[in-house]
């Protein structure tokens, strides 16, 4: 009798799972929701509340020219039940942190309320990479891939596009934004992590394709929030005009990629404001 040298239900009957992509990481976004206590603003003294109001359009000009790495920007809301977003990016986590809890150390922070806050990291996904890669180099060789990815990783972080997308900011001729929530489905039959590394890659690439259809018109930052919150990515748009967004949404709809396996959160839109324009938040038509 053959005496078998694996034991059964063993480590190596286990069949190998799809090899995740590879991706690099920039800066640390932060989603600020924010709604406006108006009745208890409207009872203020009217010097209170210019101060309250001062004080988040100066925090607002500190955010969008500081030194540090990293900008923040305050975009007013148009629907979605809430007054503001501000979007926070920062090199590193503790510096995102501070930034947050800015807004509520100051005197407008007694006037507003934070509704829901949203934490990720941009994200360049590489997919198509990996599984170049990996048509040269052994995933199960784990030494060698390792190797060969950090040392791919790096060149690939060397390139200025690249480093632009991990780096992302507003373009000045681009003031509106759309922002929402994204994952991929992992229903039976229909789970993209269960797809082989070519397969993501191919329809990662038709839905790329897509989008750069829009080069010029619109601009995204992916960052991923996989262990960082409760979706899987968040997605960021900006551009000069407000349509694109439905325009880009409504046509990537139909690849595969998102027909078959993406589910989207709730969607926000706004349009940034300056200093300047939050002054004149409390004004009314007589007062301009």
């Amino acid at each position: 009798m053959k005496i078998p040298t694996t034991p059964p239900n063993s480590a190596a009957d286990l069949p190998v799972p799809p090899l995740p992509p590879a991706s690099l990481e920039g800066w640390y976004v932060l989603h600020q929701s924010l709604s406006v206590d108006w009745a208890a603003l409207k009872a203020a003294d009217p010097g209170d509340a210019r101060e309250a109001l001062a004080s988040f359009a100066a925090l607002a000009e500190a955010w969008a020219t500081a030194s540090e790495p990293g900008w923040s920007g305050v975009y007013r809301v148009a629907g979605a039940g809430i007054d503001f977003l501000i979007l926070h990016f920062r090199d590193t986590l503790d510096r995102l942190i501070e930034a947050g809890h800015q807004l509520q150390l100051s005197v407008w922070g007694d006037y507003v309320i934070v509704r829901e806050e949203y934490l990720s990291v941009v994200e360049l996904g590489l997919y198509t990479l990996t599984s170049e890669l990996a048509g040269r180099v052994d995933p199960e060789d784990r030494e060698a891939w390792d190797l060969a990815l950090t040392e791919t990783l790096a060149a690939e972080r060397e390139k200025g596009f690249v480093r632009r997308r991990l780096q992302p900011r507003q373009p000045g001729h681009m003031p509106y934004v759309c922002t929402y929530p994204m994952d991929k489905r992992r229903n039976p039959g229909q789970n993209w992590y269960a797809l082989s590394l070519e397969d993501r890659a191919a329809l990662m690439a038709a839905h790329g394709t897509v989008g750069r259809r829009f080069a010029g018109r619109l601009v995204q930052v992916i960052s991923g929030s996989m262990g960082l919150d409760d979706w899987e990515w968040a997605v960021t748009l900006w551009s000069a005009d407000p349509l694109e967004f439905k325009a880009i949404i409504s046509e990537m709809r139909y690849d595969e990629a998102s027909a078959h396996y993406g589910e989207f959160g709730p969607f926000t839109v706004g349009k940034r404001l300056s200093g300047e324009e939050m002054l004149d938040l409390l004004a009314v038509d007589g007062d301009r």
